[in-house]
């Protein structure tokens, strides 16, 4: 009878690994959020996650996503720190929560790491690594990330250059 509950934890782990592996793969947003949520993650309206992202393995409930997110294709975001228990196995793991407030875009291939809040209408650019909060509006790239400029700076940029580039040709001839 010992054995009993050391069972229900070892199928509970391969069950929820199981769920992980299907969110990360499974192309269909509807299908993938809500198997995310099984999972524990705090998902809000109209977040869209592309494929192979991967959301906190251990512990997916210290992840929040608010409404109106985007999230890039093979994005990384980590609740916990092992670093240190690996060193040292009298170190316990750190746990840490990751906020990602309404209308934020985290680009193709960023990481976020354990902590760290993006706050609202903020870009995280591909391939960034953020170890620190991002605030509202604000712009990030690098490794680690830091700011290059605001929300507000692109989109004016944008509106400045539009006329002359427009997004799609209006006929063959534009081609």
């Amino acid at each position: 009878m010992k054995n009993i509950p050391n069972f229900y934890k070892k199928f509970s782990d391969v069950y929820f690994s199981s769920v992980h592996i299907l969110a990360m793969l499974v192309p269909f947003g509807r299908v993938k959020k809500g198997l995310y949520r099984l999972r524990g993650t705090l998902i809000g309206r109209n977040v869209d996650i592309a494929q192979f992202v991967f959301l906190e393995d251990s512990s997916p409930s210290l992840i929040q996503i608010e409404d109106y997110v985007d999230i890039g294709p093979r994005v990384t975001i980590v609740a916990h720190d092992s670093s240190l228990h690996c060193i040292d196995p009298e170190i316990p793991l750190q746990y840490h929560r990751v906020l990602i407030e309404r209308n934020a875009y985290i680009g193709a291939g960023a990481t976020i790491l354990p902590g760290v809040t993006i706050g609202e209408h903020s870009i995280v650019a591909a391939g960034a690594v953020v170890t620190k909060d991002v605030p509202p509006f604000v712009i990030v790239a690098g490794v680690p990330a830091k700011k290059i400029g605001t929300v507000e700076e692109k989109i004016a940029k944008y509106y400045e250059t539009a006329e002359s580039f427009p997004n799609e040709p209006n006929d063959a001839s534009d081609i």
